[in-house]
């Protein structure tokens, strides 16, 4: 079970098709990570992680997957720094959200 994400604070947003500038940066980094390779969209999910009852801590994620699932949730594409507000988690996931649609998560540092 320690292939999967935090499933009780785990939030995913729909599908998004990969583009052709993201898809040759997801190749680059296929050479490392093979479980990318056939991977034609992205998941962008948070997932919260409880540090104190009642405190929780935000990471934005994209995972790359296949139309119908997700085969690499140990290592994400992309994994944001934490954040301490739920509110300021789904604002950067909808940031991100709008850069894989206009082809441009091969930007992220």
């Amino acid at each position: 079970m320690g292939d999967y994400p935090n499933l009780r604070e785990f939030y995913q947003k729909g599908l998004i098709l990969i583009g052709e500038n993201d898809r040759a940066s997801l190749l680059q980094k296929s050479q490392e990570n093979a479980s990318f390779e056939g991977s034609t969209h992205w998941l962008i999910a948070m997932e919260g992680t409880e540090k104190q009852p009642d405190v929780f801590h935000w990471k934005v994620r994209i995972y790359p997957s296949e139309n119908n699932s997700v085969k690499c949730y140990k290592s994400p594409y992309y994994s944001s720094q934490h954040f301490t507000s739920i509110h300021d988690a789904m604002n950067f996931s909808n940031e991100l959200s709008l850069k894989a649609r206009e082809d441009q998560l091969n930007t992220l540092e």
